[in-house]
């Protein structure tokens, strides 16, 4: 008899579990119902960033093995801001652990993918500038199975990124990091495309980088290979943001050179670039140089300095030496580039400047104390050299010698 009570007391213990799965299963159909799920991510992550981050169109979610997103027509800017969006997407993918769901612990998102985004430089550095300097401008989420993105571009003042691919295994805030990425880098008729592998010391803002790339640089007729190397320190968190590179090396085909540097690169409203090394060889292609600059087998060591546009339209300074001849000149960099990719009907580049040397043999005379000034004087829109030096095997000249 004492069987009995028990048994009654069955369906009630059942009705109970009952009731309890019902409001289980209500709560998180309440939870994972996609506006209400794509709100409460859209929330936090905006927080966390000083954001506002909407979707045009009506997402979708699933359950297995996490709760996942697909949101269409993402949309971040900052708000009050002029630009109309900072980043766009014609669709993200997330995948979100539970207490990214719930709002319990850190930010911790487990998988982003986007489809053809958008990246507006002067709108992102428009936000990180109204960011609190001390701090990094907003909290890394962590992305425990990585990121991935598929036919991006970024576009900046002049230029752009195209068919931007990126692949981060895993992305976790202070940890390691690396990403595969490729893509094409388009500025007027020049364009670079690029493949290669990003290391960073610790993910974030502030880091110490690697990197390793190849591509083929194409400029009208140009089309050559390229293959660069770079290890330095990024500061994306400064205004401007910044990278000082301890060592680079680039190497190319005539009628590009073949260089090693160090420097420093800050880009912002303007760009600015100091960078020198050494230039193994005098490129093929460009003007032969005179004895003894020609037989000498020094390395040319060089500086070179920019501060102006970012397309880097405006003028640059370049300084090169091998023994004791100094070349110091200006020159805009498309209009050497369309020199490059032009004939030799103009055996000039279009630079301006002044050549020192202790002896240079021109003409069939030996000069000596020589300075060559290179001077864009409009003769056929050919630049016109004027040297001055003393000849030792033909009679001294005062003021210009052989042009």
């Amino acid at each position: 008899m004492a069987d009995a009570p028990r048994k009654r007391r069955w369906p009630w213990i059942l009705a109970a579990f009952a009731v309890l799965a019902g409001l289980a299963a209500i709560w998180v159909n309440r939870q994972l119902e996609p506006n209400r799920l794509t709100a409460t991510v859209l929330a936090r992550a905006g927080e966390a960033m000083g954001l506002e981050l909407t979707i045009e169109g009506t997402p979708e979610y699933a359950l297995r093995p996490e709760p996942r997103l697909v949101l269409p027509g993402l949309k971040v800017r900052q708000p009050g801001a002029a630009a109309p969006w900072l980043l766009r997407a014609e669709r993200a993918e997330v995948s979100l652990p539970w207490d990214t769901v719930t709002g319990g612990g850190s930010l911790v998102i487990t998988r982003l993918a986007l489809q053809r985004p958008e990246l507006d430089t002067g709108a992102l550095a428009t936000w990180m500038a109204s960011r609190p300097a001390s701090t990094e401008p907003f909290e890394l989420p962590a992305f425990t199975d990585g990121i991935d993105v598929r036919g991006g571009r970024i576009s900046g003042a002049g230029w752009a990124v195209d068919s931007l691919s990126l692949a981060v295994p895993t992305l976790v805030p202070g940890s390691p990091a690396n990403a595969e990425l490729s893509g094409e880098f388009v500025q007027d008729a020049t364009r670079l495309t690029f493949a290669g592998r990003l290391d960073l010391d610790r993910a974030g803002l502030a880091s110490g980088i690697r990197l390793a790339a190849s591509g083929r640089l194409r400029s009208g007729d140009m089309d050559l290979p390229w293959t660069l190397a770079m290890a330095g320190q990024l500061d994306a968190v400064a205004d401007p943001m910044s990278l000082a590179i301890d060592s680079l090396q680039w190497r190319s085909e005539p009628p590009l050179p073949d260089l090693t540097g160090r420097g420093r690169v800050d880009y912002g409203q303007t760009l600015g670039l100091a960078l020198e090394g050494e230039l193994a060889r005098w490129p093929g292609g460009w003007p032969a140089l005179p004895e003894p600059l020609a037989s000498s087998t020094s390395a040319f060591a060089y500086a070179l300095r920019y501060a102006g546009k970012p397309d880097a339209s405006d003028p640059l300074s370049l300084q090169l030496q091998r023994d004791d001849t100094v070349l110091k000149t200006a020159l805009v960099l498309p209009e050497l580039l369309a020199w490059l990719d032009a004939d030799a009907a103009n055996p000039l580049p279009p630079l301006t400047g002044e050549l020192q040397a202790p002896t240079l043999q021109m003409g069939g005379a030996t000069l000596e104390g020589v300075r060559i000034t290179l001077d864009q004087t409009s003769v056929g829109g050919t630049s016109v050299p004027m040297a001055e030096g003393v000849g030792t095997e033909v009679p001294p000249t005062e003021g210009n010698g052989d042009e």
